[in-house]
């Protein structure tokens, strides 16, 4: 699991340093003055829409490294045993609703505490807004949302609930084998708790900065929870979907929200999240009954 995320850290870095490089050479080639291009560079345009591409470029490399690992993978995988004993005829719809409305509460709850977070720590959140703020122009912008709302929550949820909660789940599970896989047993809640937190604690560090990383390793241990109670890594990308995209709604709606006192605000984000919560467990309600670890 450490080495999946060691990969997916280094292939990142490695593109980023490509991309920076090619859109450097860019801008002194058309500003000049290459002893002082730096300051220039990261206030211009090019650097802004440039960052963009080079995340899509990477977006779409770690897709294509890391999606034929999980097809390969996937056979005789802790999660097909789980889609195989996962409730049959659940509805689509209901789970569908459920997770938009775990999605945006999210969103809007950790929006929320980000603010509480602000009044103790201003510096600390302002340097995390600057390193978050969208600088990209024109159709760039559309670039940007695709990267934020698609790609992202297809790579990262390939890479953490399904290859790494896989070794996650191999690592705590000690009767694997490469020769019997996970065919003929079964895992104990205990069991997939343990390596649901190992995953989740990964994708937060993947997020490389502390403010970011806390809230991701929270919502990781979610759509962890999604992804086993379902068997189907579609249902935990349509949950990342759902928190990605409703990132767009929180500054147009800020007004409005702010008009709520805070209590109020906490109670109704988070009643809808519990709500969402609710309704999707009861809606993938186990059916079978418990296993226990085999021996």
């Amino acid at each position: 699991m450490v080495g999946v995320a060691v990969l997916y850290l280094a292939l990142q870095i490695a593109v980023a340093m490509m991309g920076g490089t090619v859109f450097a050479f860019v801008e002194v080639a058309l500003h000049g003055d290459e002893g002082a291009y730096g300051e220039a560079l990261a206030k211009s345009a090019i650097y802004g829409n440039g960052i963009q591409v080079v995340l899509v470029a990477f977006q779409l490399i770690a897709v294509a490294v890391f999606l034929p690992w999980w097809r390969r993978m996937r056979p005789g995988s802790f999660a097909q045993r789980r889609e195989d004993l996962a409730p049959k005829g659940a509805s689509r719809a209901k789970t569908v609703a459920a997770l938009l409305l775990v999605g945006i509460a999210a969103q809007f709850f950790v929006s929320g505490l980000l603010g509480l977070v602000e009044m103790f720590a201003p510096e600390a959140i302002a340097e995390y807004s600057e390193m978050m703020a969208d600088s990209s122009t024109g159709i760039f912008v559309l670039v940007a949302a695709v990267s934020t709302a698609i790609l992202a929550p297809i790579n990262e949820e390939i890479v953490c609930r399904g290859i790494m909660l896989e070794y996650a789940m191999r690592a705590v599970s000690p009767w694997w084998s490469a020769r019997e896989r996970a065919r003929r047993h079964a895992v104990s809640a205990r069991a997939f708790w343990v390596a649901n937190i190992l995953q989740a604690l990964a994708f937060g560090v993947l997020h490389m900065n502390l403010i970011q990383g806390s809230y991701a390793f929270a919502l990781g241990i979610v759509e962890g929870w999604v992804f086993w109670r379902t068997g189907k890594l579609r249902y935990s990308i349509l949950l990342h979907f759902a928190l990605n995209a409703s990132s767009y709604l929180v500054a147009p709606l800020a007004p409005y929200i702010n008009m709520l006192p805070a209590p109020v605000m906490f109670a109704l984000f988070g009643a809808m999240l519990a709500a969402g919560i609710w309704l999707f467990d009861n809606t993938w309600a186990p059916q079978a009954p418990q296993f226990r670890d085999s021996p």
